[in-house]
């Protein structure tokens, strides 16, 4: 009985344990041989910054795509990874300034969008919010944002905004 018990509780503490990794020590996913890029690497207009954006196909036939921006700086060539999102219909990248890079990923169609404009210095996205909350990505980057921030409220979408 003692043994049973013993088991019980350590599946219970390596569950949670399990989750709390998960929820809090986030990193954007690595660009692998999986990777495909598809727009890029796009200059800054003072020649700073090149972006490109990646996708990642997953879940095989049934799965779906994963968008990645990554953003290098010209001079040390370091890079980081800024924007993460699940595949919309159309999308595409144009710098707007030299540190504001703006993104398009959007399925008109459903009024779905994942638009934003963000400084590639000290903003990121990622779609669930996985990164916000992330304890290893804490202190990268000033502002964070995910689906929630940006889609347009239920009540103007049942409108047609």
């Amino acid at each position: 009985m003692k043994k049973r018990y013993a088991f019980l509780l350590f599946l219970a503490i390596s569950i949670l344990l399990l989750i709390g990794y998960n929820r809090y020590f986030y990193s954007f996913q690595a660009l692998n041989n999986n990777a495909v890029i598809f727009s890029g690497p796009t200059k800054s207009p003072n020649g700073e910054y090149n972006a490109s954006a990646y996708y990642i196909p997953y879940g095989g036939a049934a799965g779906g795509v994963l968008y990645l921006v990554e953003v290098e700086e010209t001079q040390t060539g370091k890079k980081k990874t800024i924007y993460s999102s699940n595949h919309k219909d159309i999308f595409s990248m144009n710098w707007k300034s030299a540190e504001v890079l703006k993104i398009k990923n959007e399925s008109p169609e459903y009024n779905d969008h994942r638009n934003i404009e963000m400084n590639v210095k000290s903003d990121i996205y990622e779609e669930s919010g996985a990164a916000c909350r992330s304890l290893l990505l804490k202190g990268k980057f000033e502002n964070c944002y995910k689906a929630d921030d940006i889609q347009v409220p239920f009540i103007l979408k049942m409108i047609g905004f």
